[in-house]
């Protein structure tokens, strides 16, 4: 099969661990195009048999710059593709520049799209969200195929009513589950923490599983600063490796000291598989209050990790948790999710069972090994149509 990834960055954790498991599991040639070149998550391109980059311009004021290169990314897809034709052209998130194609059916056999969380709510065009969504549904009716979680296919389908392809349920995997498990045989909680720096006497939680702002971090630690009562009881761990910013962790940094809780930041450095593990094993509770998210693998990792999970309501996570057989504790805002930390960090134990369940339940959710089984089967079935 020949197949062209159309993502972000070939630099991405899930990029790189798609294609390897793709090339263990089926003969392929990838080829990936991407939209924002990345060194920072220290991922190689073996796994790729060619990565194009897409032109982009240099301009002083960064929202201009952004806005521009929507467009000029997309002229550099198109040119990229003249000449050339997939048997599958598979976009990984909806970017606005992949909206912007016209004909992309005169370069593959089949074209796919596969969402990753917020594009709906978030994505522009000239600012414009409704100009974005313009271009999604011009595009969806030369899609053949959507392929995303089975929770998220009334949701999607239901915003893109030109859409009359068909939708195929799958789910990415994790690398860090992979090291989790087995890191999780040998090492104790308290021996992660140790190895990473952090006290053994308090709980640890986890407030973002990035560094991006729209985990809300500083508003969660503000919120946080009203319950001194807790000091004592827990740490704060913010992940800040992926998609920061320096000046962003810099402030993320400044509210953590002057907060008065102990915290571990860590951010400026590449982690390994084996490294996310550690971080999630030597986690307790992890706080998802997201402006949005896609229900991120992080959070799975957390979950079989045995932390408690203190998730926002408008995240909808409840009707992907049940059918996977896991848990969380539901909150309708921040100032609920801390009320709702404190409360656990005083009664750890009445979580025992509720960890237990979805440290199991959640082995085979989302290996890799298993999950590449579904994305395998989807390309079968669509080129044998």
């Amino acid at each position: 099969m020949e197949l062209l990834l159309v993502a972000g960055t070939s630099n991405d954790i899930f990029i790189y661990n798609y294609a390897k498991w793709l090339k263990k599991t089926m003969d392929c040639r990838i080829d990936v195009f991407e939209f924002s070149p990345s060194a920072f998550q220290g991922y190689d391109s073996e796994f790729y048999d060619h990565v194009q980059t897409a032109r982009s311009i240099r301009f002083p004021v960064a929202k201009i710059r952004r806005t521009l290169n929507v467009f000029v990314n997309a002229r550099s897809l198109k040119h990229y593709l003249q000449g050339r034709h997939y048997d599958v052209i598979h976009v990984q998130r909806v970017l606005p520049s992949f909206v912007l194609q016209k004909g992309l059916k005169d370069h593959c056999s089949k074209l796919v799209m596969t969402f990753w969380g917020g594009e709906f709510s978030k994505e522009t065009i000239l600012f414009s969200s409704r100009l974005y969504r313009h271009y999604l549904e011009r595009i969806s009716k030369e899609v053949d195929c959507i392929i995303n979680s089975l929770s998220n296919k009334e949701s999607i389908l239901k915003q893109l009513p030109a859409f009359k392809g068909s939708y195929k349920a799958a789910m990415l995997g994790s690398a860090p589950l992979e090291a989790l498990y087995s890191l999780m045989e040998t090492e104790s909680k308290d021996e992660s923490k140790r190895r990473l720096g952090m006290p053994e006497d308090k709980l640890s939680v986890m407030i973002g599983y990035s560094g991006k702002l729209l985990h809300r971090h500083i508003p969660i630690i503000r919120e946080l600063v009203k319950y001194p009562s807790i000091k004592e009881r827990i740490h704060i761990l913010a992940p800040m490796t992926r998609g920061s910013k320096e000046d962003y962790v810099a402030e993320v940094g400044k509210e953590l000291e002057e907060s008065g809780f102990s915290y571990t930041l860590i951010s400026g450095r590449f982690l390994s598989d084996e490294d996310m593990a550690r971080v999630r094993n030597a986690t307790d509770i992890a706080l998802q209050l997201s402006e949005w998210d896609g229900f991120s693998r992080s959070i799975v990792e957390c979950l079989c990790a045995g932390s408690v999970l203190v998730y926002g309501k408008w995240l909808e996570y409840g009707r992907l948790l049940s059918p996977a057989g896991l848990e969380g504790i539901e909150v309708d805002s921040i100032g609920a999710g801390v009320t709702a930390l404190a409360d656990i960090a005083g009664n750890m134990g009445a979580y025992k069972e509720m960890v237990a369940r979805n440290h199991e339940n959640g082995r085979h959710q989302g290996l890799w090994s298993e999950c590449i089984k579904d994305w395998v089967e989807a390309y079968k079935e669509l080129i044998e149509e």
